[in-house]
């Protein structure tokens, strides 16, 4: 069967999402990914010009400005909520995880 769509996100996602607490950008995204990160995830821009289109289609993020090709976005309170449930999966993951190894193992 297969999962719904954003049940869960890929690093890619979680860090676009991240990205657009603030207004900004497809190409500012390209640049914070990386640097947020310490250059551990990278977005390629045909990734992520795929998923800003299906972000908005969802209502997860709205344009928020459009100059010529340049197009700016912002997180909506349903994306905020959508990061904030991933972020307790991702959560409960590393209890599961030092629960069974403990903490030393970190």
């Amino acid at each position: 069967m297969p999962r719904a769509k954003f049940q869960t996100l890929t690093e890619q996602m979680f860090y676009v999402l991240l990205c657009l607490k603030e207004e900004c950008y497809g190409m500012d995204i390209l640049d914070r990914v990386p640097a947020m990160t310490n250059n551990r995830v990278g977005v390629g821009s045909g990734t992520l010009y795929n998923l800003l289109e299906q972000f908005l289609d969802e209502g997860i993020i709205r344009e928020t400005k459009v100059e010529g090709r340049k197009r700016s976005y912002i997180i909506t309170e349903k994306g905020k909520e959508m990061l904030a449930k991933e972020y307790e999966r991702m959560c409960a993951q590393m209890n599961d995880y030092v629960g069974i190894f403990g903490e030393e193992s970190v």
